[in-house]
């Protein structure tokens, strides 16, 4: 429902923009009929003067002054509707950050079940599951089964580390994402189905519990410290604490996880130097203990890529974690395990291909359990127990050999013994029908703890600082203007005013527009995504903000920066090329003003990309669409109607016309042989210029910018990230029977 208002909502804005972009051609067509009348009625009065009619030059001066007072009423009423617009798109978006953010919708509000369950995520909570079934629909395969319902069964106490292993492809972190309330929203999933119970009530939503899913990829922003990742999160969540209180439970949560020796080290990422890896999977623990110590914690491989020692820290502090009061239920999907680390965990699932279970029960009793119902494995006392474990549940490929039947008959036989397991779960199966389930794919909920304003605040002093300690980015994008400027000016000479320096100044300023545009864009959509994939599980996992604030501090921070690359720009060019110095100040903000809304489109591009991938690839479209219809290299009149609408929204024409004018007007130039142009005015009427003024394409650029904002918040709104919601199993078994 949201979705569709914002869309409605853009949909309307951008209707408006056109309305507005014709009313801005047609008041540049009224002016020009103005001057044209106005020129007439002068000669007249002047041939009436000279031959002495007073009464008809009268009559001339009253229609003059008549038609000066209403181009000048034009003008202000025009000004006027240009200034009520903006306030009313203005006003749309933040009514749309305010619908948007508001809260709850009425169709989220918990059921009484659940309210009930909810008075109970301050103590211990049981996890038990039953008949998870996930299935995949393909158009070669048709349905293929992702995770076998009908063999999975298992429960995680308090205190205790369950781990859930299996061979490459077994569906062991669909399974923790299903169980988790997390699986992330795919079209293709055609099922997912099962129970999952918290302290023997069933819910659809495990969310509405105090949980945490911890994912393998770490992603956080590299330049900020391990200090001050915990701390932002803090001030957003724990709004009550006083900054004392705050730090003394981030550094409690630091010494807990061992990380107060790094606390002042910025985190980074793969180009930029940082925590290393058991640190920073460390870290994802510590972000998840900033506000109330989640009760069921559930890990997506936390010691794959790393090696036996960081591992067997990471595990040891899951350890120690669970067994803290109130005790911690922790589940964990781990990848080839050290016998140390296997032997940390209370419990195990073992999961064969095509998401089948065959053990459940005690770590310590699995090696046992393969040796009584598999004699022919090749058990080796020097094999560790992990790796016995998944050598008796993973395929052989042999091409139909006889190794691969025999892998097949293995697992089979497993499968079969793993459904005789007897596992009592803690249920209360009537309890979980009251709860509806009206759509598959839900929403995640929004309760954030601090205010709009705080979360802006915080948003963009976040924003800044990776802008400003981002040196490498800094300096790239320095040298950049700096080469730019020095080739511009080594190349381009001006000084003179004769003919050839009109095609001269034409060709500069047609290059800074596209150049600018160029770096604008790129520079935002390589970057953005990146920071998209971290900003959607905060806003959807965490539920730390809004999407509002967090657009605007993020469109606002890049705004002081490209003023300065601007001014270092522009300094350069105007001092090399020999451009009109007395217009230094309008050249500065007509090329600031560009470069802002080149990055505006950029936001766009990577709120509407799932990927940066992606948003390359639409560059170069975007880039030669500009070019082409910059309202040089092709004439409206050639231009096919339903492509008549992009001249008028051209970041390189208005880029390019803003500096045109802002340079030929008022220039005088050298007459040549055979004739040319005497004035700057004649070159912008040659090329249709003459009737726009600098002021007309601040304000067409402004609007632009306005609509990019809006079009990204509203796309980065509706990209966010939703999850699949269980469905309860259909008891095929009794049907069967009726």
């Amino acid at each position: 429902m949201r979705s569709l208002l914002l869309f409605r909502l853009l949909l309307l804005v951008i209707i408006v923009s056109s309305h507005v972009v014709e009313s801005q051609r047609t008041l540049v067509s009224i002016r020009s009929k103005l001057r044209q009348l106005s020129g007439t009625t002068a000669t007249a009065a002047d041939t009436s003067i000279a031959a002495g009619g007073k009464k008809k030059r009268n009559k001339n001066w009253a229609e003059d002054e008549a038609l000066e007072f209403d181009h000048w009423v034009f003008k202000q009423n025009w000004k006027k509707t240009f200034h009520i617009f903006i306030s009313c798109v203005m006003a749309a978006f933040l009514g749309a950050v305010l619908y948007v953010t508001k809260g709850v919708d009425d169709d989220d509000e918990a059921t009484p079940v659940e309210t009930e369950a909810l008075k109970t995520t301050d103590n211990a909570v049981e996890l038990s599951f039953e008949g998870i079934h996930v299935t995949l629909q393909t158009k070669k395969d048709g349905e293929r089964t992702l995770v076998d319902g009908s063999t999975i069964r298992g429960m995680a106490r308090p205190g205790e580390l369950l781990a859930i292993m299996g061979p490459s492809g077994a569906g062991k972190s669909i399974l923790l994402e299903a169980i988790s309330g997390q699986l992330p929203s795919n079209s293709k999933l055609s099922k997912v189905q099962g129970n999952v119970y918290m302290n023997g009530v069933r819910s659809s939503d495990c969310n509405h519990y105090n949980t945490a899913l911890i994912p393998q990829e770490s992603n956080f922003f590299p330049h900020m410290t391990v200090y001050e990742t915990l701390e932002f999160r803090a001030k957003l969540l724990l709004t009550k604490k006083s900054r004392t209180e705050m730090q003394q439970h981030l550094h409690k949560i630091l010494k807990k996880l061992n990380l107060f020796h790094v606390k002042h080290t910025r985190v980074g990422n793969q180009k930029v130097r940082g925590l290393s890896g058991g640190e920073r999977k460390r870290l994802l623990i510590a972000v998840k203990l900033v506000q109330d110590p989640p009760s069921v914690l559930f890990l997506d491989e936390p010691t794959s890529g790393l090696d036996s020692f960081q591992a067997t820290q990471v595990v040891e502090s899951l350890k120690n974690l669970a067994k803290q009061e109130p005790q911690k239920t922790i589940v964990a999907v781990i990848h080839q395990p050290s016998q140390h680390v296997f032997s940390t965990f209370d419990n195990v699932l073992v999961l064969a291909e095509g998401g089948r279970q065959v053990y459940f029960g005690p770590t310590s009793e699995v090696r046992s359990y393969l040796q009584g119902h598999y004699t022919n494995a090749k058990i080796s006392n020097e094999m560790g127990t992990a790796e016995l474990l998944l050598e008796c549940v993973s395929k052989v490929n042999a091409n139909g050999g006889p190794e691969e039947l025999e892998s097949l008959e293995r697992i089979e036989k497993l499968v079969t013994k793993g459904k005789g397991i007897s596992i009592p779960l803690r249920t209360n199966p009537t309890a979980g029908q009251s709860i509806p389930t009206t759509n598959n794919v839900r929403r995640q909920k929004r309760r954030h703890r601090a205010n709009m304003l705080t979360q802006f605040r915080l948003l963009l002093q976040r924003s800044l600082r990776e802008v400003l300690r981002g040196k490498t980015a800094i300096i790239i994008k320095v040298v950049q203007q700096v080469m730019l400027g020095v080739i511009y000016g080594g190349i381009y000479k001006l000084d003179t005013n004769n003919q050839a320096s009109v095609q001269d100044r034409l060709g500069l300023l047609s290059l800074i527009a596209i150049g600018s545009m160029n770096m604008g864009i790129a520079g935002t959509i390589r970057s953005f995504p990146k920071e998209k994939s971290i900003v959607t599980k905060e806003i959807a996992s965490a539920k730390l903000y809004a999407t509002g604030p967090y657009f605007l501090a993020k469109a606002i921070s890049e705004i002081p920066f490209l003023g300065v690359l601007s001014a270092i720009f522009s300094v350069i060019v105007y001092s090399l090329t020999g451009l009109q110095r007395s217009k230094f100040r309008t050249f500065l903000g007509i090329v600031s003003l560009h470069t802002i809304v080149s990055e505006a489109t950029g936001l766009f591009l990577g709120a509407l990309a799932p990927n940066s991938d992606v948003a390359l690839a639409l560059f170069p479209p975007i880039v030669v669409l500009n070019i082409i219809f910059d309202g040089k290299n092709l004439s409206m009149d050639n231009t096919p109607t339903y492509l008549q609408w992009l001249p008028k929204i051209s970041l390189i024409r208005w880029g390019f016309e803003g500096l045109a004018i802002t340079e030929f007007t008022g220039l005088k130039f050298q007459p040549g042989r055979r004739g040319g142009f005497a004035t700057g005015e004649e070159v912008l009427d040659r090329y249709g210029m003459l009737e726009t003024t600098v002021q007309d394409v601040a304000q067409v650029q402004g609007l632009i910018i306005g609509v990019c904002w809006l079009a990204s918040y509203a796309a980065l709104s509706a990209t966010r990230q939703r999850f699949m919601t269980m469905q309860a199993p259909i008891p095929e078994t009794k049907s069967k029977e009726d």
